[in-house]
């Protein structure tokens, strides 16, 4: 299907005009328009979330007024399918392997799941009308989804814990609040943070122990509905519908800076790569660039027509998408921009691993983790038994398990003591040291980073582990008993 004309020319005006407003000092845009891809001359009115298919090349956009989600072929930039009969599409979600499709409706308040290759129907899972924004926990398989509140006639909202594999709803959170909108969720230990639209909050949550741990009271902006996460500095990104991003410290809620964009957020974007921060507002990407976790400054804002601001960041294909509603006579379309001025993205090198199966193991540092939030990650690394080999077998973020302990950690140890240097690019003590268990005989090595927000200095934090690992080795018995079921 061919571009119109009349959609590239005003959109390139558009971008002109974004990049004649840019300060001399300003380099231009950080965001360059790559491709305008027309969705059907049908579709009218709001778009929502994105999700993107890497393998398949494939981008999927929820169509809200259409109740439906298109489907897009990145290769031809061109339309190839459409998922309907939903009320109200929310969130979309594609997880690779296996390959699976999720959506929220909320207008009937269920959760669809569809296969990802053939994108057949496969489950429905029945929650409260507005569901709305998901999360998804790799180490648990699990989906938590936002639902429930002034839509559904309740003075409270849900956050429901779905397990992909069986599409059952395993857990379910309330929250005192009729809105909740946006969620982020921290890999390596418990944190699910969401937004209390009306309350003007962020209500943190341990999904884990299914309770609410701490609520952080917003200043300085209204309306938060949009949330990103740089979790190796701890810090959150709280993007507010009058004009606002609102930077947190994960581990306190102090507030550490407020960036100004344009009213109307929907959508936020963090690139920990280039420690880049996107925020799609209404009709307008505002861009922020980190100094340090404490410090952003901005990058330039590019258009994007009128009500456009729902997006997706890929930094695998170098992609920013943006669903641009149709508006005076110009289509719907997908706006695929290249960021300026960031590296090609280069894959991370896989780690071999060594099949674990430690549940007790994986049980005590998913307490410790709980029982100590201000942890910002825990492992435990032995040799298993009848094994050869020291490896990861307890992590707060079980994707990493059975990776190899690494030469740097040995050496850390050789002494005996406890080792735990000051990290100043993350703010943490990375404690590393022997581990033992309830008869005090050597089993292998532990590791936690301790944020400089709770201790003093290394000699502080040494003592902090140190009391940590002692309340963990009275909960152990023996090496074997980490492998037993």
């Amino acid at each position: 299907m061919p571009t119109p004309r009349s959609a590239v020319l005003a959109i390139c005006l558009l971008l002109i005009a974004g990049a004649e407003g840019q300060t001399a000092a300003s380099p231009g845009p950080p965001l360059r328009l790559a491709e305008t891809i027309p969705l059907p001359a049908t579709v009218h009115g709001k778009f929502d979330h994105l999700a993107v298919d890497r393998r398949g090349n494939r981008l999927f956009v929820a169509s809200e007024d259409a109740g439906a989600v298109y489907v897009v072929d990145l290769a031809s930039g061109r339309p190839v399918g459409r998922i309907g009969g939903l009320a109200r599409p929310h969130a979309v979600f594609f997880h690779d392997d296996p390959a699976r499709l999720v959506v929220t409706d909320g207008g009937t308040g269920t959760v669809h799941i569809y296969d990802g290759t053939t994108l057949r129907p496969l489950r429905t899972v029945a929650l409260r009308k507005d569901a709305d924004s998901l999360g998804y926990d790799a180490s648990l398989n699990a989906l938590y989804v936002e639902n429930g509140g002034g839509e559904a006639g309740a003075s409270w909202s849900a956050v429901s814990a779905i397990d992909l594999a069986t599409a059952h709803t395993t857990a379910e959170m309330h929250v005192a609040a009729k809105t909740i909108d946006g969620i982020a969720l921290d890999t390596y230990r418990p944190r699910t943070y969401v937004d209390d639209v009306g309350g003007n909050a962020v209500v943190v949550i341990d999904r884990w122990e299914h309770r609410i741990v701490a609520r952080w009271t917003i200043a300085g902006a209204r309306g938060p509905v949009a949330l990103a996460l740089d979790e190796p500095r701890q810090r959150l990104f709280v993007g507010c519908r009058s004009g606002a991003v609102v930077v947190l410290d994960t581990n306190t809620g102090r507030m550490v800076q407020t960036l100004a964009i344009p009213a109307g957020v929907d959508d936020l974007a963090w690139d920990a790569a280039s420690r880049r921060l996107y925020a799609a507002a209404d009709g307008v990407v505002a861009v922020y660039q980190q100094t340090d976790a404490d410090h952003y400054t901005a990058s330039g804002t590019v258009p994007t027509g009128p009500h456009a601001r729902t997006a997706r960041l890929v930094p695998e294909l170098g992609r920013y998408f943006v669903a641009a509603p149709a508006h005076a006579g110009h289509p719907a379309a997908i706006l695929a921009f290249g960021p300026v001025g960031v590296a090609p993205y280069v894959a991370p090198s896989p780690q071999p691993r060594t099949p674990v199966d430690a549940p007790v193991a994986e049980a005590l540092v998913r307490h410790m983790l709980s029982m100590h939030p201000y942890l910002r990650k825990m492992g435990l690394h032995v040799v298993p038994p009848g094994g050869s080999q020291s490896i990861l077998i307890a992590n707060g973020n079980a994707t990493r398990l059975g990776i190899a302990t690494t030469d740097a950690d040995f050496a850390a140890v050789a002494s005996g003591t406890t080792y735990g240097p000051a990290i100043p690019d993350g703010a943490f003590y990375n404690m590393k040291m022997p581990m033992f268990d309830a008869q005090n005989r050597r089993i292998g090595i532990l590791v936690m980073e301790i944020p400089f927000t709770t201790a003093r200095d290394e000699t502080d934090a040494a003592h902090r582990a140190e009391a940590i690992r002692a309340e963990l080795a009275a909960q152990i018995p023996s090496l074997d008993a980490l492998f037993r079921r």
